[in-house]
């Protein structure tokens, strides 16, 4: 069984202070691999094919929803967070149809954080 070092969760915002609360939430636990937009988390993700990966809707290049459509067309099965501000019903139903984790609004609570990583990593 991998640890919780050996398993980087993929942190996909573009908003730096976002970045800096996941960082400060699970970086002393966990690796941490932090992609400010779209397109490129497509690559990344696609090459590592991680378990965790806490998703914004909002980002430059492919938005959030995008990233998810493609990676499960790719039938990568990443266990998926969607984090947003964005309180939409149509995106939520978007991202159920491709089977988040769980869809969490903005600002995100450190105990939910923790103890989906854990849950999902450990």
């Amino acid at each position: 069984m991998r640890n919780s070092q050996e398993d980087p969760i993929f942190i996909v915002d573009d908003d730096q202070g976002i970045l800096e609360s996941f960082d400060v939430m699970l970086g002393d636990d966990y690796h941490l691999i932090m992609i400010d937009n779209g397109t490129e988390a497509i690559q990344k993700i696609g090459d590592q094919n991680p378990r965790l990966l806490f998703l914004d809707i909002r980002i430059p290049g492919r938005n959030g929803l995008e990233v998810l459509a493609n990676l499960r067309e790719k039938g990568i099965d990443t266990q998926v967070v969607v984090v947003t501000a964005l309180a939409q019903d149509h995106h939520q139903e978007t991202a159920d149809k491709y089977g988040v984790y769980k869809y969490l609004h903005k600002p995100l609570d450190v105990d939910e954080i923790q103890e989906i990583a854990r849950t999902l990593l450990n």
